[in-house]
């Protein structure tokens, strides 16, 4: 039986409810993050091998990966830490969490352990790990602050917080955002929300000052590119759809027409990362971050 984490305090109904819905949302993609997981993994293990890299890893390390989606990168880590050491794998969504054990049962991992969490609940003893590691989603809690401190006090001393995170502007995610952009032209969606924009480059600077906020010293940030790589643009938009609670929302109501529509906009705007062969490559740029307790 997995153990349950003792919540630090109690949520209000309508915190719960939205954490339900969350969970659910991700549960009703994790279908499609198995189907595309060769696309996402090929581009992304680059970045979690420089975390695991920052966070210096190493033989009998005690690790927590926090939003581990279907495993990554817990797996990873688990090879690094080898039979000696333990991985912890959290998540919010526990069909996300059954394709993850299914992998590593395929793997032969039998050193990491999958837990359904909430990220901003998280409560093992002090000192529980010789490193932490998240990849992409701190940035998104509407206060992350208090999630850092937890963290950085589950950390042993000298352990190791490396994350990685979305930087800002068009180019950080191009499909992403080109995707949001065609939509808005054809569909009558909410305007967003009025905010000071992040400009290109600030993400670092802001990543590190909130590590240091939480009581993390020295703090290192670095830039990294991963490529996503589709046979065709439509392969785009069927990503889109598969693995993206906001697009499959938005895009499974719509009629055939309105659809095909929609595809041919998105080619359209997606047509500057074609390659001769008809492929698609898409740039994308990250932030890697690492602080020490």
């Amino acid at each position: 039986m997995e153990k349950e984490i003792e919540p630090m305090s109690t949520p209000s109904s309508g915190v719960t409810r939205d954490k339900e819905e969350l969970s659910q949302q991700w549960d009703s993609v994790a279908a499609g993050w198995k189907k595309w997981w060769p696309t996402i993994e090929d581009a992304a293990r680059c970045v979690s091998r420089r975390m695991i890299e920052l966070a210096e890893i190493q033989p009998g390390h005690r690790v927590l990966d926090i939003a581990t989606g279907i495993g990554e990168p817990a797996l990873l880590a688990a090879s690094r830490v080898g039979p000696t050491g333990r991985v912890v794998a959290t998540d919010l969504s526990s069909r996300m969490l059954e394709i993850a054990r299914e992998r590593a049962m395929t793997l032969g991992v039998t050193n990491v352990e999958f837990m359904e969490a909430d990220a901003e609940r998280l409560d093992f003893p002090d000192g529980s790990f010789d490193a932490v590691l998240w990849r992409w989603g701190v940035t998104d809690l509407p206060d992350p602050l208090n999630t850092l401190v937890a963290i950085r006090r589950m950390l042993a001393p000298n352990g190791a917080f490396a994350t990685a995170v979305w930087d800002a502007g068009p180019k950080a995610r191009p499909l992403a955002t080109l995707a949001m952009i065609a939509a808005r032209e054809m569909f009558d969606l909410p305007a967003p929300l009025v905010e000071e924009p992040s400009r290109p480059g600030s993400v670092g600077p802001a990543l590190a000052k909130a590590l240091g906020h939480a009581g993390f010293p020295d703090v290192r940030v670095e830039e990294m590119r991963l490529t996503l790589e589709f046979a065709s643009t439509d392969d785009c938009n069927r990503y889109l759809m598969d693995v993206s609670p906001v697009f499959a929302a938005l895009l499974s109501d719509k009629s055939p027409a309105e659809q095909g529509e929609y595809r041919h906009r998105l080619a359209e705007k997606l047509r500057q990362y074609v390659t001769a062969d008809g492929g698609v490559r898409i740039p994308n740029a990250t932030i890697c971050a690492v602080g020490r307790r």
